[in-house]
């Protein structure tokens, strides 16, 4: 008894119910889990990746800080007192590695190439030369086609780190360079630092090169000016070049893959990109490395991106991170799940004990129900017994009645409607016929004779056709219903007909067929002869199990209250009576009938 009342009780809907909730209990759980970690991850990222964006956005800064150091403080140093300047980029170089190098350029008119060559080999680098850029498609003993006819050149002649593999540099016309020429040219229009496009570094990376172009005043005319006397301004590295034309550009060459890997330590788990923004172009991309340890189920990726577009250096900057549920989440997520189930052990172990008691009390009480039920079956069987026998005397009745309006009422009415005036008339010819005098007269009346005669057959006919309908039986009652219509020639009393009728009204059972077609043919009938109307509406529909007849005109119409019910009429409600349905006939003097019929079905 055990093992069935647990199987029982294990598949009654209340326990299923219990279980099913306690499933939905487990999958909340681990959706609350998995929102919680993924909420706490996406805050954590955001945090670090907003520090991170911050961190590019100081180097950013660093370097035009740089620069304007840079160009400041070598416009204005003694030529021979360059190491102060040397000093400064080497200490930038060492505090901000993505700092790549440092070059200063001077802007010499083509006229002053010569000199220009002449006073920078005077101040101490005897193989100077302002040389163009070269490839091996266009040697470097070659010039520049671009370049013909160029008014100024702009030679490096500052570089920092000085080292011998960079010694060659010197001189070098950053104005042959496509690249820098396009950023030179823009720092000269804009008077403020200017980015170059990204770039190959020859030691491998990528770069770009932030250029400034200042032009000093000149101090000795302002000066004269303003004190009206001679004025030898102190001397300075670009005084000292006398091919010197107001010009100098500073250039900074910035390394992208050390600004991006900088941010490694920030936000070791995230994929970022440094963008250059002009041309939507990848510049540095830093990945996260091998050893980092990845979500064991990857849930969604985080994403955040910032624009940089700020002193001359168009970049932006896309950080990406998985995030989903590590191996410590997975951990405690089965822990809980452990938690609820043996909870739920218990919980369904005081219920399984509850649910036997209560068995126990049901067997206590078997004996006690079964009297009741025997009762009850009597009771049912009797109550059914009489209900047969109820309808049995509700069949009779309705086939009695069927029976008596078949044979008493119809034929009655045909006969006295139209037998009796059919009759008569032959009964007057006859008599006249007797009395005639001439063989033409007598011809006459025998026509009339026969006319009516035949009037009669064919008046047997309709009545033999009215009393049992061959459409009914053969094509059902909606056929039968519209074959009546056309028997009482409507066209032909300029009577409009407005006839609709359900098609599942053949499906009726035999004596609602008859009865239908009985109801209708009696009240088209007499609106047809005493109504005088124009217009006539016959509708047959079922709905809710009711068979619903309304017959409609515009005739004359009567008073309901103290005119009788007529033959017809009369008829009409003891067929519906018979099979529990309603005759409701609504008319006055003047206004038409509307006869509406409802019978069960």
């Amino acid at each position: 008894m055990d093992k069935g009342s647990s199987l029982d009780y294990l598949v009654l809907p209340s326990t299923l119910l219990r279980s099913f909730l306690f499933l939905c209990s487990l999958v909340l759980m681990a959706v609350l889990v998995t929102k919680t970690v993924i909420s706490t991850q996406r805050n954590d990222f955001k945090q670090d990746a907003n520090t991170a964006i911050y961190h590019i956005q100081e180097q950013i800064l660093t370097n035009d800080v740089a620069l304007a150091g840079f160009s400041s403080l070598f416009a204005t140093l003694d030529p021979n007192d360059l190491q102060k300047t040397r000093d400064f980029t080497q200490y930038m170089r060492a505090a901000y590695p993505h700092i790549y190098m440092f070059e200063a350029m001077f802007r010499v008119d083509v006229s002053q190439k010569l000199q220009h060559e002449e006073d920078m080999r005077a101040l101490g680098y005897p193989d100077y030369k302002i040389t163009p850029y070269g490839t091996e498609k266009k040697p470097i003993n070659q010039p520049d086609q671009a370049l013909t006819g160029a008014r100024a050149h702009y030679p490096i002649v500052f570089i920092d780190p000085f080292v011998a593999s960079l010694e060659g540099l010197m001189g070098f016309d950053m104005m042959s360079v496509s690249n820098m020429r396009e950023t030179l040219l823009a720092s000269i229009a804009s008077g403020t630092p200017v980015a170059s496009k990204p770039f190959n570094l020859r030691e491998g990376g990528r770069g770009y090169a932030l250029i400034k172009v200042k032009t000093l005043p000149d101090t000795k005319a302002i000066m004269e000016q303003h004190y009206n006397q001679d004025y030898q301004p102190p001397l300075m590295f670009s005084r000292a070049v006398k091919s010197y034309s107001g010009d100098v550009a500073t250039l900074l060459i910035i390394q992208v893959d050390t600004i991006v890997a900088s941010v490694a330590d920030i936000i070791p788990s995230a994929n970022v990109k440094l963008i250059y923004t002009p041309e939507d172009e990848l510049v540095a991309e830093f990945n996260t490395p091998i050893t980092t340890v990845l979500p064991t189920i990857n849930i969604e990726n985080l994403s955040l991106q910032a624009d940089l577009d700020d002193l001359g250096q168009p970049f932006k900057v896309m950080l990406t991170q998985p995030a989903g549920l590590y191996t410590q989440h997975i951990e405690l997520m089965t822990l809980l799940v452990l938690l609820m189930c043996i909870a739920y052990a218990f919980y369904y172990r005081s219920l399984l004990s509850k649910y036997r008691l209560q068995l126990q009390r049901d067997a206590g009480l078997l004996e006690l129900s079964q009297q009741h039920t025997k009762l009850e079956v009597m009771v049912a069987k009797r109550t059914a017994e009489l209900q047969r026998q109820s309808d049995e005397n509700t069949n009779l009745a309705q086939q009695l009645i069927r029976v008596q309006e078949d044979q008493i009422h119809h034929i009655a009415r045909e006969l006295h409607d139209e037998f009796g005036q059919t009759l008569t008339a032959i009964k007057i010819n006859a008599h006249i016929l007797e009395q005639a005098q001439t063989t033409e007269l007598v011809g006459t009346y025998a026509q009339d004779i026969t006319s009516q005669a035949d009037a009669l057959y064919a008046t047997m006919r309709d009545m033999i056709q009215r009393l049992r309908p061959e459409a009914l039986d053969e094509f059902g009652l909606k056929a039968a219903v519209e074959q009546c219509m056309i028997a009482f020639h409507l066209d032909e009393q300029n009577i409009d007909l407005a006839l609709t009728i359900d098609d599942s009204v053949n499906d009726l059972e035999e004596i609602y067929s008859i009865a239908s077609y009985r109801i209708v043919q009696e009240l088209v009938n007499n609106a047809v002869k005493h109504a005088q109307l124009s217009w006539l509406k016959v509708h047959l529909t079922i709905t809710d199990q009711h068979m619903h007849i309304t017959v409609e005109d515009n005739g004359v119409g009567f008073d309901s209250i103290q005119k009788k019910l007529g033959f017809g009429l009369s008829g009409v409600d003891e067929r519906a009576r018979s099979l529990g349905g309603v005759v409701d006939i609504n008319t006055a003097i003047g206004e038409g009938v509307r006869v509406c019929v409802s019978m069960p079905l």
